[in-house]
């Protein structure tokens, strides 16, 4: 019968580390608990032991697995690099319920972990190889939360089962690929692709008083800046880690852009016609990385409101942007021709802050 290892004893936990870390080391099998299920733990670096836990879990053998890690340190020993936009996820997710796929493995990418589960962490640790560790079920099988059904699924074929009591999460990880450029959500689980949107997406406002024509102007163009500097479509912009939005001082929620507004940016390519005004929030503010303010007094109104915003506040022109409502096409072409001289420098340091 499959030996039965628990964790839960204090007294007894050090030698449960060092016997489960060992058989791993050894090229055995051993079951752990994570903070999402169980999963099988073998040495990453034993081909027969991967063949094993291949056959045991009836995977074909060239479906990459995920490599689990003890420390975030670890991860550059294993990837051939770490793009910002994935330290970004590691920051904020790790320990936890997060594979990130960074690139290598001959353009396939590998797949790396950090568990939030202390047990894990530490076997992992003292095992002092690459460990795999896939979910303890087989394909169509849920993922157990339990040792017990570990070892009802596996009756035989494991060598321990170390036994942390239920897991919490009971789901398997959420499951993003990151690149140099951009990512995408494989698996989604507790972790949602609008959770990691925000973790990694740069979040830039542009600040009027009616947001009406100023500020949706920037935003527009700013959009498109960025898309022609990494010559990518809009609808991939959030993708490449990109948020462009405008709001008002004293928006009108709905409003329309200005129709000289519109017209102008004609020339450029964007089309503000569907555009909706929306007055300035606490949740805008707070979700925003890059503030900028088209006039003076939209600096100083938002850091009387929020004296916390100070650092995070800029005018886009060190003089301020003039408000064009109610004059000619030429005032609204001149404001257009200044915005957007002043965003390709803005631009340009955004692209390079985020190494692309």
């Amino acid at each position: 019968m499959t030996e039965i290892l628990d964790a839960l004893d204090r007294d007894h936990y050090d030698t449960v580390v060092a016997r489960a870390a060992s058989a791993i080391a050894e090229g055995r099998l051993v079951a752990l608990p994570t903070e999402t299920v169980y999963g099988i733990a073998a040495n990453g670096h034993d081909p027969d032991a991967v063949n094993r836990l291949c056959a045991i879990k009836a995977r074909p053998r060239e479906k990459p697995f995920t490599i689990h890690l003890a420390d975030a340190e670890e991860v550059e020993r294993y990837v051939e690099s770490v793009p910002d936009l994935a330290r970004r996820l590691m920051g904020r997710y790790w320990p936890g319920p997060l594979t990130i796929v960074m690139p290598g493995n001959a353009g396939a990418g590998i797949g790396v972990r950090l568990p939030g589960n202390r047990t894990a962490r530490d076997i992992i640790r003292a095992a002092g190889v690459p460990v795999l560790l896939p979910s303890a079920n087989r394909a169509g099988d849920p993922p157990p939360d339990l040792a017990s059904r570990v070892v009802d699924y596996f009756p035989e074929g494991l060598d321990l089962v170390v036994d942390g009591g239920p897991t919490p999460i009971k789901q398997a990880s959420t499951v993003v690929r990151v690149d140099r450029k951009h990512w995408v959500v494989l698996r989604e689980g507790l972790i949602t692709a609008e959770m990691i949107g925000n973790a990694v997406t740069t979040t830039i406002l542009f600040v009027c008083t009616g947001n009406s024509c100023r500020s949706p102007m920037a935003e527009a163009l700013c959009r498109r800046l960025i898309c022609d500097r990494l010559r990518i479509e809009p609808e991939l912009l959030e993708h490449y880690g990109f948020r462009v939005l405008s709001a008002g001082t004293a928006a009108l929620r709905g409003s329309r852009a200005s129709y000289a507004a519109i017209e102008v940016m004609r020339d450029y390519a964007c089309d503000l016609s569907h555009h909706s005004a929306q007055p300035l929030t606490h949740e805008l503010v707070e979700s925003a990385d890059r503030i900028f303010a088209m006039g003076v007094s939209h600096a100083v109104a938002m850091t009387d409101w929020m004296p916390e915003l100070a650092h995070r506040v800029e005018l886009l022109h060190p003089d301020g942007i003039m408000d064009p409502i109610g004059q000619s096409p030429e005032v609204y072409r001149e404001c257009a021709r200044l915005i957007r001289e002043q965003l390709e420098g803005v631009v340009e340091r955004l692209v390079a802050e985020r190494g692309l």
